[in-house]
């Protein structure tokens, strides 16, 4: 089998996927003051250690620039991943893979950040498996060649991803997110009730999808969907962000989102692909060993 499109399109994935929150980290925010500023977690630190009061560490100009220089300086390390995810190999040096291991490492801390924000709502970190694990799993793949190992991986990382998706959508476990609802509200032409019907439906079809690609007769019309509903809901960012209004304005706001959510359709496009190719080698072989 020719490992060559499934090799291109980890790279490609793992790329937008740094790219995009380089773009996040370069020119916008990330949530680092969810972690520097939680008064409960760091407040005995800040007194002891540096001897200042919370009031004072917390006004400080030199502790907002300090945040402001590390989201910076982690946008250029996410940029520097961005084109080593494109240009490594299994000959590539050292360093390469040290650095795609720090950037594989920092996605997962961003991960962690982002469920901090959510009131350590666990989902949120599973919610963002195909994001951190494809780097990792690039790494791998890069040092095994495995393609058994590596799409059962990709398996778990859909599944997750989906099914953390799928969580929030019911609104059943956890609260409904608006922004699910302001953007089905802005792309279709639906009340807010049925927005939150249509969510509901979508999140049941994610707990279905996620199961499905593991039994053999419904893998690929699962993954034929996921691949579908995961370069849908990258695209929502933008197209519900122009229904505001149509400049680069708004494209510079929302474009980034766009770029690091790709990887959710292209992910199981990378599995369908692969589940595609090996059952056409099944075939082949089967017909050589009919015509001995």
């Amino acid at each position: 089998m020719n490992n060559k499109p499934l090799l291109s399109l980890l790279k490609i994935s793992s790329f937008l996927i740094f790219i995009g929150r380089a773009y996040q980290h370069l020119f916008w925010d990330a949530p680092f003051r969810s972690f520097f500023w939680d008064q409960h977690l760091l407040e005995p630190i800040v007194t002891t250690v540096f001897g200042v009061s919370w009031q004072s560490y917390v006004t400080n100009l030199n502790t907002d620039h300090a945040i402001q220089f590390l989201t910076r300086i982690t946008g250029v390390l996410y940029s520097l991943c961005a084109v080593i995810s494109l240009a490594i190999n299994e000959k590539s040096k050292r360093w390469m893979y040290s650095v795609l291991k720090l950037g594989s490492v920092s996605l997962i801390l961003l991960a962690l950040l982002l469920t901090k924000e959510k009131f350590y709502h666990l989902i949120m970190f599973f919610e963002h498996t195909i994001q951190f694990g494809v780097p990792i799993a690039l790494l791998y793949y890069l040092k095994t060649r495995n393609n058994h190992q590596l799409i059962f991986k990709l398996k778990i990382f859909i599944a997750l991803a989906f099914t953390c998706h799928g969580m929030y959508a019911i609104g059943v476990f956890y609260p409904l997110p608006g922004n699910f609802v302001t953007m089905t509200l802005n792309i279709l032409p639906v009340t807010e009730t049925s927005a939150k019907n249509l969510l509901f439906i979508a999140g049941g079809l994610d707990f279905i999808i996620a199961i499905a690609m593991f039994i053999p007769k419904t893998a690929k019309i699962a993954l034929v969907y996921a691949s579908f509903w995961g370069f849908i809901t990258a695209f929502a960012r933008i197209i519900s962000g122009l229904n505001y209004d149509i400049s680069i304005s708004i494209f510079h706001q929302y474009f980034y989102l766009v770029i690091y959510r790709l990887p959710h359709g292209i992910v199981p496009l990378i599995v369908y692909i692969y589940l595609t190719n090996q059952g056409n080698v099944n075939i082949k072989n089967v017909k050589s060993l009919s015509s001995i």
